[in-house]
């Protein structure tokens, strides 16, 4: 009667004490609270938790066998039939009616929006299903170094090095990947760096959240870009900061319009967030020379600074910010894999150590063995070759995607870009990229639609996106073929 302590008749029912036994199963099941490979609660245990006759709960079980959601085996009990395990997790709305109707959140969050209600991202759990997922921030799981990984992580689940990920790591993680981040990773990306200078973190979301929440508790506001990566705005309201939007032209942040006594400043230069542009040198020095100026940090999210095609890799800014207010954010899960969730933040030691803090008081450190398996990836040499492939590939690709584009979507405007795993582009003034987003996923194709990366939906209707890095270079131009079928018939 472990599996079933939970189960407790209502207090005040008018319905037979069969039937709420009855229901009291049923609704259990439906929810997937037992599971089908085990027996249910015999008919004595659950009569005796209950506080009912066997009778009743023999009873009950017998119209639930009539039902075929229970089957009884000799000797052995009653359980769950196979046709009725193969449909459990399902929605259990209509067995929760208790809840349905009430939140104990209504009153308490009053006018104030939803966490889950805030825009973002949001692609279909089944993406992969569909034929043409021009989604971002993807891969083709046959893409993953699978060798190199199981290697790295056999070697850091070695009997030798149990103690280092077994252990409570009191708020800091794992020594090695720092090193490796600090002696490898870093050096090539042109930032150079001491060891209290660097805090892993469960990927660039993560770093961005605590660095809202830092920004809150001194009573900041935080200035993003707008479009923005729609997932940090939401990261710093949630972390309590005031946000503030700051427009974006074709060299990125316009640093004349950040607002006066802002905290921080979130930027992403390497391949602004959606748009792709790279920030000039010019304008990361203006930026630098800004925040030493008006006393405000600058969150650097450099993603995709590995993947220039055009031209080489700019120089970050926390290596250009003399003052020690530029943060720099990074992440290994979008260069190897999405599902991993490792990233980590170089900043000032001072501010290091405050946000170590505040990582500690949320959840201590990120799982110390994924840091260990990571750090024997980049030691030998794994990632290295890893994203040598991914840039070769991702080229190819790049120059597929941006020649399907202009040949069939030539009435669209495409951002300049010098690389990334995107195109942003800018449609005619009589097209609405919700609207197009919602008739392509009838066909098998995801687009990323503009008007969730805006503070202001209604600035990206004509605006929307195209991720290529999930999708095999065969499929690249016929998926661009079916948005452009898809467009004329929308037009007509």
């Amino acid at each position: 009667m472990e599996n079933a302590q939970f189960l407790r008749l209502p207090a005040d029912s008018s319905v037979k004490l069969r039937d709420q036994v009855c229901e009291l199963i049923s609704s259990a099941i439906s929810r997937d609270l037992f599971s089908a490979s085990e027996p249910l609660p015999s008919c004595r245990s659950l009569a005796d938790h209950l506080g009912v006759s066997r009778n009743t709960v023999y009873d009950a079980y017998c119209r639930l066998i009539d039902l075929g959601m229970v089957t009884a085996k000799d000797r052995s009990g009653y359980f769950i039939t196979e046709a009725w395990g193969q449909l459990q997790g399902r929605a259990p709305s209509d067995h929760r009616t208790g809840l349905a109707n009430s939140s104990p959140l209504k009153t308490m969050l009053g006018s104030v929006p939803r966490p889950s209600q805030m825009r973002m991202v949001d692609h279909p759990i089944d993406w992969t299903s569909y034929t043409y997922p021009f989604v971002y921030n993807q891969i083709e799981p046959d893409r993953f170094p699978v060798s190199a990984w199981r290697e790295s992580m056999r070697t850091a689940m070695g009997a030798s090095n149990i103690e280092r990920w077994t252990r409570d790591a009191a708020g800091t993680g794992s020594e090695r990947l720092v090193k490796q981040l600090q002696q490898r990773l870093l050096g090539y990306r042109g930032i150079s760096a001491d060891y209290d200078q660097i805090l892993i973190t469960n990927g660039a979301q993560h770093s961005i959240y605590l660095l809202g929440c830092l920004t809150a508790y001194a009573g900041r506001s935080v200035a993003v870009e707008d479009p923005c990566y729609p997932e940090a705005r939401n990261a710093f309201a949630v972390a309590g900061a005031d946000v503030l939007n700051v427009p974006v032209d074709r060299d990125g942040l316009v640093i004349s319009k950040i607002p006066k006594g802002v905290g921080m400043v979130y930027t992403t230069p390497s391949h602004q967030f959606p748009t792709t542009v790279t920030m000039p040198q010019d304008r990361r020095r203006d930026l630098c020379a800004r925040a030493e100026r008006d006393d405000f940090l600058i969150c650097e999210d450099d993603y995709e600074a590995e993947m220039n095609f055009v031209q080489g890799r700019g120089r970050p800014i926390q290596s250009m910010e003399a003052s020690g207010r530029a943060i720099y954010v990074g992440s290994l899960s979008k260069s190897v894999a999405p599902g991993l969730r490792i990233g980590y933040m170089v900043a000032h030691p001072d501010i290091i150590k405050e946000i170590k803090a505040i990582r500690r008081y949320m959840m201590r450190h990120p799982p110390v063995l994924m840091q260990e398996a990571m750090a024997n990836f980049i030691a030998t040499g794994a990632l290295d070759v890893h994203l040598r492939k991914m840039e070769r590939r991702y080229r190819g690709r790049w120059e597929i995607t941006l020649n399907a584009i202009t040949e069939f979507l030539p009435e669209f405007e495409i951002q300049a870009s010098q690389g990334g795993t995107c195109f942003w582009l800018t449609g005619p003034s009589d097209v609405d990229t919700t609207v197009l987003a919602q008739r392509l996923k009838k066909r098998s194709v995801l687009i990323d639609e503009g008007a969730v990366f805006f503070s202001d939906p209604d600035q990206g209707r004509r605006n929307f996106r195209i991720g290529f890095a999930a999708l095999p270079r065969a499929a690249i131009r016929d998926g661009i073929q079916v948005i452009a079928d898809e467009l004329k018939r929308m037009r007509a």
